[in-house]
């Protein structure tokens, strides 16, 4: 049996699966063709990937296909549907990168409170005393962090904030109740975490339904010294919005790590604005993050592949494993 990695990954994963008698491929490919090519020669029983996109076109390229594995959480990267109704078992690893995404958006969190961006360029140009003509900084102690989304990190997040800054936490979630969190989180509407918060924290995936859900109506409901905080999906956010917020002064800042249309140039609006902290896309690479994700994803392409009880199923397959179109 082989899998193919679309990218190079972390040793774990490799050690997992030739542990298991499963041969492993690297793909030196950036293009879809470069896979498809790739995947009709080596007619591969799995793929691991990670934020390189898994197309119809390239489910098809390999016959032996099984499964398919995410290194990570986001799942928008797979044609889940096409691979479900082709009979490929599709395995993600929701716990691998929760805690590193967590502290991550408490670091954007720290960074936009004390103006970190603004503060460094001034410093190292030269003015020291920047920090006699500072205002709008704050401590986090007593103020409120407010959740879009409630799941694994947004609850991870929550505990830190709480039990290690002492902030108060409220958040939104359609699909949670109060008695099923586990951690301090008051759940309320959408519009009073907005209305509410003095740093609001996106964790919603990126689905049909969400994408382009927080919009220019929902930063007019902030308050103007609030920060907004994205360390979930760049297309959930009407990027267009949030820059006209924070030009505008509907909003103080913002801490973003993904973005609508990645990667991203120099050039672009967010980057050149003064009051947003951003990173590239790193919430969930840290060593510790990275070797968790491809082990469990290496786990669950040898549960798959071998018959074993799957961990994490990112979908439920009602068809045997690959049929024939």
């Amino acid at each position: 049996m082989k899998v193919l990695f679309l990218r190079e990954m972390d040793q774990s994963g490799r050690d997992i699966l030739r542990k298991n008698g499963i041969e492993v491929l690297v793909s030196h490919g950036k293009s879809e063709a470069d896979f498809i090519r790739d995947l009709r020669e080596t007619q591969v029983e799995g793929i691991l990937c990670r934020t390189g996109k898994v197309t119809p076109a390239m489910i098809d390229a390999s016959e032996n296909l099984r499964v398919i594995a995410k290194h990570g959480v986001g799942l928008d990267n797979i044609d889940l549907d096409y691979a479900t109704k082709r009979g490929i078992q599709v395995v993600y690893a929701p716990t691998g990168n929760s805690n590193s995404v967590a502290e991550h958006a408490l670091f954007l969190m720290l960074a936009c409170a004390r103006r970190f961006r603004y503060v460094d360029e001034i410093f190292r140009g030269g003015d020291f005393n920047v920090r006699y003509t500072l205002h709008n900084t704050f401590e986090l102690q007593g103020m409120t962090l407010g959740l879009l989304g409630c799941g694994r990190i947004g609850q991870l997040l929550a505990k830190k904030a709480a039990y290690g800054l002492g902030m108060k936490v409220i958040g939104y979630d359609p699909f949670l109740s109060q008695e099923k969190l586990k951690a301090p989180i008051q759940l309320k509407t959408k519009a009073e975490v907005l209305r509410e918060a003095d740093f609001v924290s996106l964790h919603m995936p990126s689905t049909p339904q969400t994408r382009g859900s927080i919009a220019a109506g929902d930063f007019r409901l902030m308050k103007p010294t609030a920060s907004f905080i994205n360390v979930a999906r760049g297309d959930v956010v009407v990027e267009n919005d949030l820059i006209a917020a924070l030009q505008g002064g509907e909003i103080l800042g913002a801490g973003l790590d993904v973005y609508d249309g990645e990667p991203i140039g120099p050039e672009h609006p967010l980057l050149n604005l003064p009051q947003v902290v951003a990173t590239p896309h790193t919430a969930a690479t840290t060593e510790q993050a990275v070797k968790r994700c491809c082990m469990t994803a290496a786990q669950g392409i040898v549960e798959v592949l071998t018959g074993e009880e799957i961990s994490f199923p990112a979908n439920h397959l009602k068809v045997p494993l690959r049929v024939a179109l």
